[in-house]
């Protein structure tokens, strides 16, 4: 009896794939946390060499506040997927890594250092996490990588687009009274198929954010004196 239960789990497991490989793998959604990150980290392990990647962030008002302990586990969680980024990048895996970095429009109205393409690392509005900065440091040096500042299109959510047949929605509740971020929320992962239609509407998304972009030359530190990297190109 042991025997044909295994058998039949094995047949189940069979026809679930075969299914998956007629339809395609259909949309999920997983908590933010650990089953986030892992599903991200392995997204990116399992790309298709040559594939592009393209993440749309969204920076609240609190910019790169210390915060809350929930803001602190995101942010760990978010070291794992950038490290897992560059690895495949240098692997050749990654073709070209493009980071948009959102902002609320009226906060990139009144900031002339992010009109001009300048990152700053700190609190407030305007301003990033330092584990952001590091890893936008590091991909002004390494080549296939390009930063930008833009106009927020889709506010509180985080995109990452995975060549052409993969996309995942990083979603974000808002405090109704500060309007930051509380770091709870899903993550949410579309395929190509079946969900392609879904796909290019994240698509016009991001071509809608492309046209108000401005590169970043600059990242500065509270501790550091100001300096410029170029990204290699």
């Amino acid at each position: 009896m042991f025997e044909n239960g295994l058998r039949f789990m094995s047949s189940t497991e069979e026809r679930e794939k075969e299914w998956l490989k007629r339809v395609g793998n259909p949309a999920r959604l997983a908590a933010i946390g650990g089953e986030g990150v892992a599903l991200s980290v392995d997204a990116l392990r399992t790309m298709r060499p040559g594939t592009d990647y393209t993440v749309m962030a969204y920076v609240d008002r609190e910019g790169g506040s210390s915060g809350t302990a929930e803001r602190h586990a995101f942010e760990e969680g978010r070291e794992q997927v950038y490290r897992a980024v560059m690895e495949e990048l240098k692997r050749g895996v990654i073709r070209e890594y493009k980071r948009v970095i959102c902002f609320d429009h009226d906060v990139l109205a009144n900031d002339s250092s992010l009109k001009s393409g300048v990152l700053r690392v700190g609190e407030g509005p305007g301003t990033i996490q330092r584990n952001m900065g590091e890893h936008c440091g590091l991909m002004m040096e390494t080549k296939g990588c390009s930063i930008y500042v833009a106009p927020v299109v889709l506010r509180s959510a985080t995109v990452a687009l995975y060549g052409a047949d993969k996309v995942l929605l990083l979603i974000e509740t808002v405090h109704q009274e500060t309007g930051a971020l509380t770091f709870g929320g899903g993550a949410l992962w579309f395929h190509d198929p079946p969900n392609g239609e879904i796909i290019e509407q994240f698509r016009q998304i991001e071509r809608a954010t492309e046209r108000r972009m401005v590169a970043v030359h600059k990242i500065i530190f509270p501790e550091d004196k100001p300096t410029s990297v170029l990204a290699a190109r």
